[in-house]
Protein backbone atom coordinates (compact mmCIF):
# COMPACT_ATOMS: atom_id res chain seq x y z
CA UNK A 1 0.00 0.00 0.00
CA UNK A 2 1.34 3.41 -0.97
CA UNK A 3 1.62 6.54 1.10
CA UNK A 4 -1.48 8.58 1.78
CA UNK A 5 -1.58 12.28 1.21
CA UNK A 6 -1.98 14.50 4.25
CA UNK A 7 -5.35 14.88 5.86
CA UNK A 8 -7.51 17.93 5.18
CA UNK A 9 -9.44 19.76 7.90
CA UNK A 10 -13.19 19.57 7.29
CA UNK A 11 -16.57 20.66 8.61
CA UNK A 12 -19.14 17.84 8.69
CA UNK A 13 -22.92 18.18 8.44
CA UNK A 14 -24.51 14.79 9.16
CA UNK A 15 -27.83 13.87 7.57
CA UNK A 16 -30.78 13.43 9.90
CA UNK A 17 -30.76 9.68 9.17
CA UNK A 18 -27.31 9.20 10.74
CA UNK A 19 -26.76 12.17 13.08
CA UNK A 20 -28.02 10.38 16.20
CA UNK A 21 -25.83 7.33 15.46
CA UNK A 22 -22.52 9.21 15.38
CA UNK A 23 -20.15 8.25 18.20
CA UNK A 24 -17.43 10.72 19.19
CA UNK A 25 -14.51 10.35 18.78
CA UNK A 26 -15.13 8.48 15.59
CA UNK A 27 -14.14 7.30 12.17
CA UNK A 28 -16.53 7.18 9.22
CA UNK A 29 -15.60 5.62 5.85
CA UNK A 30 -17.95 5.77 2.88
CA UNK A 31 -18.03 6.63 -0.83
CA UNK A 32 -17.96 10.33 -1.64
CA UNK A 33 -19.40 12.13 -4.63
CA UNK A 34 -17.83 15.41 -5.74
CA UNK A 35 -19.72 18.12 -7.66
CA UNK A 36 -19.30 18.17 -11.44
CA UNK A 37 -17.55 21.57 -11.46
CA UNK A 38 -14.81 20.06 -9.23
CA UNK A 39 -14.56 16.53 -10.63
CA UNK A 40 -16.04 15.78 -14.04
CA UNK A 41 -16.14 12.00 -13.49
CA UNK A 42 -19.10 10.04 -12.12
CA UNK A 43 -16.65 7.95 -10.07
CA UNK A 44 -16.95 7.83 -6.32
CA UNK A 45 -13.99 7.43 -3.98
CA UNK A 46 -14.04 6.21 -0.39
CA UNK A 47 -13.20 8.99 2.04
CA UNK A 48 -12.12 8.52 5.66
CA UNK A 49 -13.48 11.05 8.14
CA UNK A 50 -11.89 11.15 11.60
CA UNK A 51 -13.39 13.43 14.23
CA UNK A 52 -13.16 14.30 17.92
CA UNK A 53 -16.38 16.30 17.79
CA UNK A 54 -19.38 15.70 15.52
CA UNK A 55 -18.97 18.70 13.24
CA UNK A 56 -15.19 19.03 12.76
CA UNK A 57 -12.47 16.60 11.79
CA UNK A 58 -10.14 15.52 9.03
CA UNK A 59 -10.66 13.78 5.70
CA UNK A 60 -8.43 11.73 3.46
CA UNK A 61 -9.01 9.22 0.69
CA UNK A 62 -8.90 5.51 1.51
CA UNK A 63 -7.09 4.61 -1.75
CA UNK A 64 -3.58 5.88 -2.47
CA UNK A 65 -4.51 6.24 -6.18
CA UNK A 66 -7.47 8.55 -5.47
CA UNK A 67 -7.58 12.13 -6.79
CA UNK A 68 -6.13 13.69 -3.63
CA UNK A 69 -6.14 17.16 -5.19
CA UNK A 70 -9.94 17.23 -4.68
CA UNK A 71 -9.56 17.66 -0.91
CA UNK A 72 -8.71 21.35 -1.16
CA UNK A 73 -10.13 24.33 0.66
CA UNK A 74 -13.54 25.42 -0.58
CA UNK A 75 -14.62 22.03 -1.96
CA UNK A 76 -17.84 20.50 -0.63
CA UNK A 77 -18.74 16.87 -1.27
CA UNK A 78 -21.36 14.36 -0.17
CA UNK A 79 -20.93 10.91 1.37
CA UNK A 80 -23.36 8.03 0.83
CA UNK A 81 -24.34 4.63 2.20
CA UNK A 82 -25.87 3.14 -0.92
CA UNK A 83 -28.41 5.71 -2.13
CA UNK A 84 -28.70 7.37 1.29
CA UNK A 85 -26.89 10.66 1.94
CA UNK A 86 -25.00 10.40 5.23
CA UNK A 87 -22.95 13.60 5.31
CA UNK A 88 -22.11 16.80 3.51
CA UNK A 89 -18.47 17.69 4.03
CA UNK A 90 -16.76 21.05 3.42
CA UNK A 91 -12.97 21.24 3.20
CA UNK A 92 -11.65 24.16 5.26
Amino acid sequence: MGKFKSKSRVEIRWSDAIAEKIVVPGRHVQPAKFPAHVYSSDETWSVVLEFDEPTNGTACFLAPSAPHHLLKSGVTFQMFAGPTLTATVSVL
